[in-house]
């Protein structure tokens, strides 16, 4: 009988350094139900991928997020498929957990979720709506012709969301968080990493 393979496990030490300020600088409520809301994330793809009997070669936790390594992707409707699923699983979390919102863990756990599933369906190249949006596109105008125009979508996308955060900024007084955010998401943008989901 053929030996299980399990998936490699990357930890970047950048991420637990700011999980642990997390835990000093947050309510450990809300810290759990972050972690719980990014494993049920991962947790769909991981589950769709089993599905669709794809192999799943790594698991990688970094600062921006978690990312999972897959091998044998066979169509774009897979493709389209596997990364529709996490953002799917924080969506239904965060259903779930909604009726149960004013029970303590079940508040920050529902939002959340529903954060984390919503921003992954941003139309952004490396996130789980990129993927969907560019798998679209690849059946509609071939893979090379959605590439390209499908990175200057997202960068004129991550564009206007770093904008809006300057603005925030600047007319708020408000959303250095929010600056942070888009700052990493462009980052992400030149992240280049075929064969991952998060």
């Amino acid at each position: 009988m053929p030996q299980k393979r399990f998936p490699a496990l990357q930890i970047d030490p950048v991420a637990v350094a700011v999980l642990l300020a997390l835990l000093f600088t947050e309510r450990l409520e809300t810290v759990c139900a972050l972690c719980l809301a990014i494993c049920a994330h991962e947790a769909g793809h991981l589950l769709a991928s089993r599905l669709l009997k794809i192999r799943v070669e790594k698991l990688r936790f970094g600062l921006l997020g978690a990312r999972i390594g897959v091998a044998g992707l066979q169509s774009y409707k897979q493709e389209a498929l596997l990364a529709a699923a996490g953002p799917a699983a924080s969506l239904v979390c965060a259903a779930v957990a909604f009726p149960l919102r004013s029970v303590g863990f079940f508040g920050p756990f529902c939002a959340l979720s529903l954060i984390l599933g919503g921003l992954n369906l941003l139309p952004v190249q490396t996130f789980d709506g990129g993927r969907i949006v560019s798998c679209l596109f690849a059946l509609r105008f071939g893979e090379a012709s959605s590439r390209r125009v499908f990175r200057w979508l997202s960068f004129g996308f991550l564009t206007l969301l770093w904008c809006f955060s300057v603005y925030l900024l600047l007319r708020a007084g408000s959303g250095v968080s929010w600056l942070g955010f888009s700052a990493s998401l462009l980052a992400r943008f030149f992240e280049v990493d075929s064969g991952s989901f998060g």
